[in-house]
């Protein structure tokens, strides 16, 4: 995605407004780079650099190229070339000079090495820093198009503007459920904090920002930031609205987009997603021989219209059903919420469990009817409160 240096966008009072691409005036630029790069295989980032950088000149788009070029980067497949590893070439010249350093013992070691390893002094002396990233090589480019590239650029502008949000709402228009199921899948996968409850002309779904968190905000802000292309996998129609705290001062400003502005996903449309924590979990699930299916089908639950859930699991064993629900990053009074509701207005066959390692801040579970985790779930826990909450 963009960097902060790379974003392009106006104020226009409250409003957010990202430049986003013409497709006709940049498409000769989006195409110049992709030959750079295309043409560049075997060269090192540094080198590719100086080619985007006589690219750029003085052209007043320079952002944009930029930013485009920053897109192919991430695209491509770097690596370092070297027989030994660079930090270890380091460390044996380090040691053996060091034990009495002076101009003939580091001449001396260079030589030695380079003979050893059947390289040149000079060969060796490139290959001693070949793991910085100026002196990467490109591999190989992951297949591009200009107009995939341009699509690209709109969505990362986004992405960037995200990292700063403190909320997004985002009204999903009559969803269909495979769809609305997809989304929450997502939603879990990434560990976002959310709200969702049933509105007047469909779902609105409310993501806490990073700007929310008192630790971890980057992380979460990345994670927020990788959701975001998930919602454009949506076949219904959407809009979107987002706080963004801008600049240094934090001031408050106002992004709006919504389906008809043709965003268009780089994803494929995969439609599950599962998180380290629930693979492991799965795995434990197994070993066990319940009895009880585990199903990650997805139900919606609507909590007396106060909001709505998604667990990720369905279990269900001779005719008694619970729900098990996985929450990454959250705080503590956000918590707090989120449970109160689940107890007034959910069904008794919920099972909440909670990951204290992605905390957003220090507070406790303490008084809270959740299942807490560090690293693995433990799927004896999970089993024993199913059996104590599962209706039939």
């Amino acid at each position: 995605m963009l960097t902060g240096d790379l974003v392009r966008v106006r104020i226009q009072k409250r409003e957010l407004l990202p430049s986003f691409l013409n497709p006709e005036r940049h498409r000769e630029t989006a195409e110049e780079l992709l030959r750079i790069f295309e043409e560049g295989v075997g060269s090192t980032r540094e080198e590719l650099t100086s080619r985007v950088d006589e690219l750029v000149g003085d052209r007043t788009d320079h952002k944009v190229t930029r930013g485009l070029a920053k897109l192919i980067s991430d695209k491509a497949d770097w690596a370092s070339e070297s027989p030994v590893p660079p930090a270890e070439l380091r460390e044996r010249l380090w040691t053996q000079v060091a034990q009495a350093p002076s101009r003939p013992a580091a001449e001396q070691a260079y030589a030695e090495l380079a003979e050893e390893l059947g390289l040149s002094v000079e060969e060796l002396r490139t290959l001693l820093f070949a793991d910085r990233k100026e002196e990467q090589l490109l591999k190989s480019l992951a297949p591009l198009d200009p107009e995939s590239l341009l699509a690209r650029y709109d969505v990362a502008l986004v992405q960037a503007l995200l990292l700063k949000a403190s909320e997004l709402r985002i009204l999903l228009k009559a969803p269909a459920p495979e769809r609305l199921r997809q989304l929450f899948t997502a939603v879990r996968f990434h560990q976002l904090m959310y709200r969702a409850t049933r509105v007047e002309g469909g779902i609105e779904l409310v993501l806490d920002g990073p700007a929310t968190l008192l630790k971890q905000n980057s992380r979460y802000g990345m994670s927020l930031a990788q959701w975001f292309p998930k919602l454009l996998l949506q076949t219904g129609g959407w809009e979107l609205e987002a706080t963004v705290l801008w600049t240094a001062r934090r001031l408050k400003k106002t992004l709006t987009l919504d389906s008809e502005r043709g965003l268009r996903s780089h994803l494929r449309d995969t439609g599950a997603y599962k998180t380290q924590v629930e693979t492991w979990f799965e795995e434990r699930w197994e070993k066990l021989d319940t009895g009880w299916t585990l199903e990650r089908e997805g139900v919606v639950l609507d909590l007396a219209g106060e909001a709505v859930l998604c667990p990720g699991y369905t279990l269900r064993r001779e005719g008694r059903t619970a729900y098990l629900e996985i929450l990454g990053f959250w705080r503590k009074d956000w918590l707090k919420r989120h449970a109160q509701r689940v107890r007034k207005h959910g069904p008794g066959n919920l099972v909440l469990a909670v990951s204290e390692r992605l905390a957003g801040d220090k507070g406790a579970l303490a008084g809270l009817d959740v299942i807490a985790f560090k690293e693995i779930l433990n799927a004896k826990t999970v089993l024993e409160a199913v059996e104590r909450v599962a209706t039939g």
